[in-house]
């Protein structure tokens, strides 16, 4: 909490008093998979706590709060890529649509008046394809924006790569995240069973 974390650090439990409370409340697995796991994330918890420098109560609440900020932000800008991507992928697919069909509607041109609405009649879906896909992209022409379908796949590619390496960014922060998360649940367990242990000593 903030109030624990806003204690005067002489109050606090020191990181290596929160280390060995950890491991004691999350016992020892009994697998050799478990237990290699275990050192894993215990070896990863330490790196991150070391390369950032924390070493009180105040530091470790401040890089919870840092890191939950950062998953927020991060996911935020996946979920901006994301809607950029779609709208590209609508923009390719309705080019992609008015070229498939852009013949059928050449032929409708050239056959003569008294034939065209049989015409139209016996290629409907492919006519209603093409004539919506036209209105599309007339619509984007008259917003200002160039017809450049090699341009909106380059970017897709591009936003897709940067997408990617966003998710693995996210899944790591989130289980760096999670180890810390634990240690602040332990830090928390210790400050609330504090009051009882000070009293059972005093009675002693």
């Amino acid at each position: 909490s903030k109030e624990e974390a806003a204690k005067p650090q002489a109050e606090q439990p020191a990181m290596s008093q929160l280390w060995a409370a950890q491991q004691e409340m999350s016992g020892q697995p009994r697998s050799s998979y478990g237990r290699v796991k275990k050192l894993q994330e215990q070896a990863a918890l330490f790196n991150l706590l070391n390369a950032n420098g924390i070493t009180t109560m105040q530091e470790l609440f401040e890089k919870v709060s840092g890191m939950n900020k950062a998953d927020y932000d991060l996911r935020g800008e996946i979920v901006s890529g994301e809607r950029q991507i779609k709208k590209l992928e609508e923009r390719i697919a309705m080019y992609e649509q008015y070229e498939k069909h852009k013949e059928i509607c050449r032929q409708l041109k050239k056959v003569k008046p008294e034939k065209r609405e049989q015409f139209r009649e016996q290629h409907y879906t492919e006519v209603a394809l093409y004539e919506a896909a036209a209105r599309y992209l007339d619509e984007l022409k008259a917003a200002g924006e160039p017809i450049k379908p090699k341009s909106w796949r380059r970017e897709v590619d591009t936003l897709t790569a940067k997408k990617n390496l966003q998710y693995q960014e996210m899944r790591a922060m989130r289980e760096e995240l999670k180890a810390v998360e634990k240690l602040k649940k332990t830090a928390e367990q210790l400050a609330k069973n504090e009051p009882t242990r000070k009293k059972e000593e005093l009675e002693l």
